[in-house]
């Protein structure tokens, strides 16, 4: 199985910022250094599962976002992933898409 510790490194980056946190606040508050969470961020170092849920644990965030992507707990995460399969069809097949999706919620 391959793991894509640049793109988890770039999720934690990015939601590190969003919380306003330094590096090296992050680093002090795992009892790290600033280096391995540089290596981190940059996908140069892999980090544990332990090490995953705690870095998720102090940013509030569900630690299956920063390997996936998806936040699972917002309840519009399919939405980018509904919009990408439906480039693929053509405007016809993406209307009888949203025509079926109609009854489907009619009869719910």
């Amino acid at each position: 199985m391959y793991i894509d510790y640049s793109a988890i490194g770039q999720r934690i980056k990015k939601i590190r910022k969003q919380k306003n946190l330094t590096q090296e606040k992050l680093a002090e508050s795992l009892e790290v250094s600033t280096v391995y969470i540089s290596q981190v961020e940059n996908g140069k170092t892999k980090l544990n599962l332990e090490m995953l849920i705690r870095i998720a644990s102090l940013l509030n965030t569900d630690p299956g976002y920063f390997i996936t992507g998806v936040s699972y707990s917002s309840k519009d995460y399919l939405k980018s992933d509904i919009a990408q399969f439906l480039q693929d069809f053509s405007l016809e097949q993406r209307q009888l898409i949203i025509d079926i999706a109609k009854l489907i919620n009619k009869y719910k």
